[in-house]
This record gives C-alpha cells, structure tokens and sequence, in this order.
C-alpha cells in the first residue's frame, strides 16, 4: 500500500502509528516526494496534528523562503503564522525582500501585522518608505507628503502594503488599470473592465481582491469569466460587484460571504441557476439578473428585506411561486414567459416601477390599480386588446408604455391619470382618440406613432406642458389646422 498523508494520519488516528513516527513519515513526504499535492497535504496534516515541534517550524521556514512551488511557500507561511507566530519575526521580514508571488506576500505582511510589536511594525513602515522612496506614486504618494505615517495602526499599515502590492500587481499584469483610494491610501473602488479577455486568470483571482478590507466597489464586466472560484476570504467592505458581460453559468455557493453587498450586477451572462444563498446577502438592495437563461429564482430571495431593484428581464420565467418582498420598488420582467401578470407581484405595496414588456399578456388584472405608488408601467410587446378601467386609480402614473399591443380603444378611466407625463400608444389599432385627451394636463410627450388614425380631438390643444406629438405612420393626409396653430403657439415638436 503506497505511503500517502491521509493514510499515516488514519493511522495515527486508530493508534496503529505513534505522534513521532507520523510525524517523521510527514517529514520525509515533504521533503522527498515530488508530487506538490501530496506535500500540501502533508502540511496541512502537521496543522491538524497541532506539530509545534522545532524541527516543524524549521522544516516550514525552509519552505517560506527557499520552495519553488508558490502553493507550498504559501500554506508554510500560514502555518508558521498559525503555530509559530513567537518565532514568525524573522523568516517573515527576510521572505518580505524576496518573495515575488503576490498571495504569498499578503499571508507574509498579514503575519507581520500580527506580530503586532514595534519590530514589525517597523519593518512594514521601512517597505513602505522603500516604496515611496523609489517610485512615489500608486497610493502612497499623499500618505508620505503629509507624514501621517507613523499614526497608522500595524493592522493600517499591513493593509495599506497589501494595497499597494495589489496595484503594483494588477499594473504588471494587465496594465493600465483604473483605481480610486481614499484620503488614507486605500484601495476603494477597482475597475477591472475588459482586462482578461480570455477569463482565464481572474476567475481564481477573484478570492484575493476580495480579501482587500476597504474595497468598496468591483467591476469586472466583459472579461468572458465562466465561472468564480469559492470565496474562502470574507469581505465586510465590497458594497458593489459588477460582473455583467460575462459567461457565468453559476454562482458559487459562498457568495454569501459578501456580506455587506449592497448592489450586484450579473446582467448578461449565462446563469442557469442560483444558489438559495443569495438570500443570505442581506444588506442587498440592488439585484441586476437582466439577460440570463433562469427558468426560477430561489425563493430565498424573499429574506431579501431591504431590496428594492429586482431586474429578471430577458429570462426564461413563466412564474414565480412566492411571495416577493414588499420592501421592492421597482420589478422588471420584461422578455420572459409570463401568460398573466404573477399573481404574488400585488403584495408589493410601495412598487414604483413594474416592466412586464415582451411577454404574452393579453389582459391586465383588474388589482394592477392597487399600486398606488406606481410611477412607471412598461407594457410593450404583448397582446393586450383591452385595459381595465381601474387604471385610472393610478393617481402617481408619469410614464406609460403600451407600444405594440392590440388596442383599439381606451377607457375614459385613464382621464384620471394627472400625473401622466409619457404614454406611449404606438403600434396598436387605434381608430380615435378620444376627446377627454385634453384632461391630461401634465401629458409632455404623447406617441401615437403606427396606428390608424386620420383625425384628432382639438382638446390635444389644451395640453399646455406637450413637448412631443409622435403622429407617424397613421392615415393623416396632412396636419389639421389646429395642430399648426399648436404647434407655433407651444413650441412643440410634432412628427407625421
């Protein structure tokens, strides 16, 4: 039976192996075997054996500085932090001149920084000198100008070191890249637009950004990611995340440990599901689904408390089968499968905005009117043939959209909409229009565009705030005398 870590620590645990001879078998796969898992594993084993032994830490100091595998140099380092701190001093400073490998570097100064005493401290103060010195620039230009550096916590300074290794490296790597810092020299805003094309290295990236304490905002639209790796490092500060534009198929489950996600944009992917942890996240008031292949949302989503945009245009929805939460403003589901509008959007008391565009309606609910707070309804691209009269409960309706629908009439209850200042009619059958048009009194942009219309109502005159009169496309041979009239007395652009 081949000698492997899982099996000396089997049989450490039944007692087959003593403490000393497990823990010389360890040693011997480290420093003899080839095959980098077995070795990682093999340290990891040293952890869960708690081996403090000297000859472990000297054993881990020899890998931090002298290993070529960036893996290994990385979980020594931790483990020296983990079991070793007392003696972490020196192997740290000198691997902090040496190191190259960003993730190796970020546990090393992490380890400086919980050393905690006036030696490490020190030294984080001379790397960042050193770097200021000899190029003055990235985020510790302002920092050294005003001399406030020697007021900052180690905890500060081992943060404000990572930043600037991150920026060093992102510049390395991908080039010229756009950032914002704040007064203090940390990173707070990464954009990473369209720097890995290929999507290849920032997928596995991803895990250190977030490990940045004061990154408040990410973006990394366009760069073809497919899939994130588990995010293992927890993020208090990222309050915005942008990955629309890019090839996700999924979320990882650990997404959760954003946790103070405020907006999170994934428009344009390739999401076939979600993770029920997304209801998790609950700090989220901004969820941008725009554009995917979902054909259900978790109903986790409804401990989404504070949530007021819930964008699931362009998906593969036919339904939703819970209630939502009525801390939502604004629900679009534009271009899904929708035969009614769902049943469980009339709890959503204080709903300002609703789209349910490019579906296959063919009536509105007689409870649509219960939206009292309802200042946009987008209705374009379905097969409405007629409106209820409830919609002129609508009292805080400014924009109304019904382009392309089946109508041929319109309810005089629609007078009522004061407040209306777009309704968009074009591309229905519409034969009239009816007189009490002039009763809309805050009407500024009225399109009629594609209907069957050769006459008009003088009341349109009485619509003093009218800016635009969309008339193309319909049965007119010319412009009525009044319309003429209007059109010089108001200032209005008229289009036939």
């Amino acid at each position: 039976m081949p000698l492997t870590p899982k099996a000396i620590y089997q049989d450490l645990k039944n007692k087959e192996l003593d403490y000393n001879s497990a823990l010389q078998l360890l040693i011997t796969l480290i420093e003899n075997t080839d095959n980098a898992e077995t070795r990682l594993e093999s340290i990891l084993i040293l952890e869960k054996i708690q081996a403090k032994e000297k000859k472990v830490f000297e054993l881990l100091e020899n890998l931090m500085i002298s290993d070529s595998n960036k893996s290994i140099r990385n979980i020594a380092a931790w483990l020296i932090q983990t079991n070793f701190l007392e003696r972490a001093l020196k192997p740290m400073k000198w691997a902090l001149e040496h190191e190259n490998e960003l993730i190796c570097l970020i546990t090393i100064i992490s380890t400086l920084s919980k050393i905690n005493n006036k030696k490490s401290k020190s030294i984080l103060i001379e790397k960042l000198k050193y770097f200021s010195y000899l190029e003055n620039k990235y985020n510790l230009k302002e920092i050294f100008k005003n001399k406030r550096i020697e007021s900052f916590s180690t905890q500060d300074l081992a943060e404000l070191l990572i930043n600037y290794y991150f920026i060093k490296f992102l510049k390395v790597k991908f080039g010229f890249i756009k950032f914002e810092f704040d007064k203090h020299g940390f990173v707070t805003k990464l954009d990473l637009t369209n720097v890995d094309p290929q999507g290849i290295y920032l997928s596995n990236f991803l895990d250190l950004i977030y490990s940045l304490k004061h990154l408040r905002e990410l973006d990394l639209r366009f760069n073809n990611l497919i899939e994130l790796s588990e995010i293992s490092n927890i993020s208090d500060s990222i309050i915005s995340l942008d990955l629309s534009y890019n090839k996700l198929i999924t979320l990882p489950y650990s997404i959760d440990k954003l946790k103070s996600l405020k907006e999170l944009n994934l428009k344009s992917n390739r999401l076939r599901t979600l993770p029920d942890s997304l209801g998790n996240i609950h700090s989220l008031q901004i969820l941008n689904l725009r554009n995917n292949i979902l054909t259900e949302i978790p109903k986790s989503i409804k401990s989404l408390n504070i949530l007021k945009t819930l964008n699931l245009h362009g998906n593969k929805l036919s339904s939703i089968d819970f209630e939502l939460n009525n801390s939502i403003t604004g629900l679009e589901l534009g271009w899904n499968n929708f035969l009614f509008v769902p049943s469980n959007v009339r709890s959503l008391i204080s709903l300002e905005r609703l789209g349910m565009s490019g579906n296959e309606l063919k009536k509105l609910p007689k409870w649509i009117s219960s939206f009292q707070s309802l200042k946009i309804l987008d209705l374009y691209d379905n097969k409405i043939n007629k409106l209820p009269d409830s919609l002129g409960n609508l009292n805080s309706l400014e924009k109304f959209i019904l382009r392309n629908n089946y109508l041929s009439f319109l309810p005089e209850s629609l007078k009522s909409l004061k407040n209306l200042k777009i309704l968009n009619l074009s591309w229905n059958k519409l034969s009239f229009i009816p007189e009490w048009i002039g009763e809309l009194a805050a009407l500024e942009e009225l399109n009629l565009w594609g209907n069957q219309l050769e006459t008009l109502p003088e009341s349109i005159s009485l619509l003093s705030n009218l800016k635009i009169l969309d008339l193309s496309f319909n049965r007119f041979e010319q412009l009525p005398p009044f319309l003429r009239k209007f059109e010089r007395e108001q200032d209005i652009i008229i289009k036939i």
